[in-house]
C-alpha cells in the first residue's frame, strides 16, 4: 500500500511541475540581479550591466555601469528581501525585455523594518557577440511604499 501511495504521490508532483510554466530567461536574469542585490553582492551586479547601461528611476538617471555601481549601489544594504513578479517578457535575437514588479522591504541604519516597497519596471537585455546577457537598460516606472 505504501509503495502505491509513494507512486500516486510522483506522479502527481510531475503532473503539478509540468502544469507549471517555466521560468523565462528574462526572469531567471532579473531574479539573478535581485538576489545578488539581496547578498549585498556589488561585483556580481556590475558583471550583469552592459558598460553602457542606463538606470532610470524617478529619483535619479545614471549612464553607465561606473555610475550606477559609484551612486545607486549605496543602497544594497538599505533595501532588501527581493520578490520579483514578471508580468511579460520577450527575446527577439540578441534583444530581450521583462516587465515586471518588485516587492521589497526597507530598512533603517539599525536593520528595523521601515517600508514595504513595490516598483515596476521594464528591463532591457542585450547580449553581445560571444558574450552573455547583459542588463542594458533599468527603468522603473513607478514605486509605491506603506509603513510595515
Amino acid at each position: 500500500m505504501r509503495s502505491r501511495l509513494f507512486v500516486l504521490f510522483v506522479a502527481v508532483c510531475c503532473l503539478a511541475r509540468a502544469a507549471t510554466p517555466s521560468e523565462t530567461v528574462t526572469l531567471r536574469l532579473t531574479r539573478a540581479y535581485d538576489a545578488a542585490w539581496d547578498r549585498g553582492d556589488v561585483p556580481a551586479m556590475y558583471d550583469m550591466l552592459d558598460p553602457e547601461c542606463v538606470l532610470k528611476t524617478p529619483f535619479q538617471t545614471r549612464l553607465g555601469r561606473d555610475a550606477i555601481r559609484d551612486n545607486s549601489y549605496r543602497n544594497v544594504k538599505k533595501f532588501r528581501d527581493s520578490v520579483r513578479t514578471e508580468e511579460s517578457s520577450k527575446i527577439d535575437g540578441d534583444i530581450g525585455y521583462s516587465f515586471s514588479t518588485l516587492a521589497f522591504n526597507e530598512y533603517d541604519a539599525n536593520g528595523v523594518l521601515k517600508a514595504r516597497r513595490q516598483a515596476k519596471h521594464l528591463f532591457i537585455f542585450t547580449r553581445r557577440p560571444g558574450q552573455d546577457w547583459k542588463i542594458r537598460f533599468m527603468i522603473t516606472t513607478e514605486e509605491t511604499h506603506a509603513a510595515p
